[in-house]
């Protein structure tokens, strides 16, 4: 995992139709797709306001484990993580839960001149647990939307969006793509 400069990451994400949305300001950055009828959007846990979304109940312990399984499957890595506050923020959130992992103490000692930005962390397929453990815990202990993040996956039209307190969405854009990540979800869902 290594931090790129918010410009370039956005170059390479933005041919997939994804914006910058309204609600984004210079402290928050809340990217998405450009309305189209090709959106799909899955509230996994929580409901995104005035949104054409389908509900997805997902068992909020397993969240970080159904998207991992999303991200391998798909052969989505390399993702971008960006943060939706500064990354301040989401170190605030999830510091003391992720004391014990290795991978994630060398990026928080390295982060010192990006605590203030908005710039992603390229993860490729092996820093997947990572994110795993990244998601998981912004999940448990984040509780603003600014201690959130989102995921960008760099071959696909896919938006993964944490966003404390409660809130996880996919967006993605195509149906074909839509069926494989609802058929990858199935697993994980709470059973009615």
């Amino acid at each position: 995992m290594d931090f790129v400069a918010f410009e370039e990451a956005w170059r390479n994400i933005t041919p997939l139709n994804i914006v910058k949305l309204e609600q984004s300001t210079e402290e928050e950055l809340r990217p998405g797709f450009e309305d189209s009828d090709q959106l799909s959007i899955f509230d996994l846990i929580g409901r995104t306001p005035d949104a054409d979304s389908q509900n997805l109940e997902l068992d909020t312990d397993r969240a970080a484990d159904a998207l991992e399984a999303v991200l391998h499957k798909l052969h989505l890595a390399p993702v971008f993580l960006f943060p939706i506050g500064t990354w301040r923020h989401v170190f605030d959130a999830i510091t003391f839960d992720l004391v014990e992992n290795e991978e994630w103490q060398e990026i928080e000692t390295a982060a010192t001149i990006e605590l203030n930005t908005h710039d992603p962390l390229m993860c490729g397929p092996g820093d997947l647990h990572t994110v795993h453990d990244v998601l998981s815990s912004v999940l448990k202990s984040g509780k603003t939307p600014d201690q959130g993040v989102t995921i960008a996956a760099l071959g696909k039209p896919i938006l993964i969006v944490a966003e404390p307190a409660e809130r996880l969405r996919i967006e993605i854009m195509g149906d074909t793509l839509a069926q494989e990540v609802q058929e990858l979800l199935q697993p994980f869902l709470k059973q009615g």
